[in-house]
């Protein structure tokens, strides 16, 4: 059987790198598992804070050009 969810995670970080190093170990350990397919990602500032803008994030099957893969030869 296959069912989807969606999943908010919550997380207090000092900048935009420390945000993008979290969610690369938990997508990490998600991938990691073969009963979990990581679909789509979407990041967002909360209510009432400054609005920040950033690129789509590409899945496994989706993958941009000039970006190491996880898991791929760069050892990511």
């Amino acid at each position: 059987m296959k069912v989807e969810a969606t999943v908010v995670f919550r997380l207090q970080a000092s900048s935009l790198a420390e945000t993008g190093t979290v969610l690369d170990d938990v997508l990490g350990r998600a991938r990691e598992r073969n009963d979990v397919e990581v679909g789509q990602v979407n990041v967002m500032t909360p209510p009432g804070a400054t609005p920040v803008s950033l690129p789509a994030v590409s899945t496994q099957g989706d993958h941009s050009p000039g970006v190491p893969r996880f898991g791929g030869m760069d050892g990511l």
